[in-house]
């Protein structure tokens, strides 16, 4: 719950948004589908999250989805390298 002025109103957490739109949305459990989203910050999801709150929906659909999120928060971790690894890898040419 969050206090908005005098007023409250419930604000899902990144990981539970996730899986109401992944279950919400058909094919929501495909890579193509999970990948147009553009999911950035991916390394900030706590999957574990993700895996507890998908057994609420008791939906293989939504399990898929958990770890083709996972595998994409995965390789976005391996496609990037730090901005000082560069500059400090550029420094010793």
């Amino acid at each position: 719950m969050t206090d908005l002025r005098s007023q409250q109103a419930l604000v899902a957490t990144p990981e539970k948004a996730l899986l109401d739109l992944v279950y919400l949305q058909p094919g929501g459990d495909y890579e193509e589908y999970l990948r147009e989203l553009r999911l950035q910050n991916l390394d900030r999801l706590n999957i574990d999250a993700l895996r507890i709150q998908s057994d609420g929906f008791n939906k293989p659909k939504v399990h898929r989805a958990v770890e083709v999120t996972n595998r994409l928060a995965q390789s976005e971790t391996q496609e990037y390298q730090d901005l000082p690894s560069l500059f400090h890898a550029g420094a010793n040419q």
